[in-house]
């Protein structure tokens, strides 16, 4: 058993590597899109993110209580849950192996440069199309519950729902705005790279959450 846990964690670690390292090649010629993002971030918008993640983290700590939402599919390989593609490399910040703890902060900064591209993604899939506030609800519930599928336990799940919400409103808002000047396919691209820098930068912030852990665990 506790040989097939050790390939179960190793496996997951090499596709945590592969889903950064992926992007970063795929999206070689396509790095400007990167810079475009960040440029839009502002001061307010990191404050709004900030909010939207501490309400979130509340949520899941009170989930958290309940019985039975504490547990992902993960909790099977490492006895706690997370997404797949973060939790092997937080193990490895625990790893006696310096060189092993040495790499995981540079997994996470390769990270920071790729959630634009992981953003814009999961902005075109629950995001774009959807203005009138029914569609947005059911997108946001989709959108929470899905993460399920990559390890994070129900009650994250269902607390990102607050997120989706959130990522909803700014693109309605900004769909709602640009539909007045733009035509409705130009309107609905700049809604979703407006919701695409409200999502990058709300990544950002548990990035460098993470980032820090990982630096104070080597």
């Amino acid at each position: 058993m506790e040989i097939l846990l050790t390939i179960g964690k190793s496996l997951l670690a090499l596709l945590a590597v592969v889903g950064v390292a992926l992007p970063l090649v795929s999206e070689r010629h396509n790095y400007q899109f990167v810079w475009s993002v960040w440029r839009r971030f502002r001061i307010r918008m990191f404050l709004e993110c900030l909010g939207t993640v501490t309400l979130t983290f509340a949520a899941v700590t009170i989930l958290w209580r309940i019985p039975g939402l504490n547990h992902g599919w993960t909790n099977l390989i490492f006895g706690a849950g997370g997404n797949m593609l973060i939790r092997p490399v937080m193990e490895g910040s625990k790893s006696a192996n310096i060189l092993i703890r040495s790499m995981v902060p540079l997994f996470f900064i390769a990270l920071m440069f790729v959630l634009p591209f992981l953003a814009k993604s999961e902005e075109e899939s629950f995001r774009q199309g959807y203005t009138d506030w029914g569609s947005i609800a059911k997108q946001s519930v989709k959108f929470g519950l899905v993460h399920c599928l990559v390890g994070v336990p129900l009650a994250a799940g269902i607390a990102l729902i607050i997120s989706g919400l959130f990522y909803g409103l700014k693109y309605k808002r900004a769909f709602d705005q640009y539909e007045v000047t733009m035509d409705y396919w130009q309107a609905e691209a700049e809604a979703v790279m407006v919701s695409t820098t409200y999502h990058t930068m709300y990544n950002m912030i548990v990035v460098a959450t993470l980032l820090f852990v990982a630096l104070a665990a080597i």
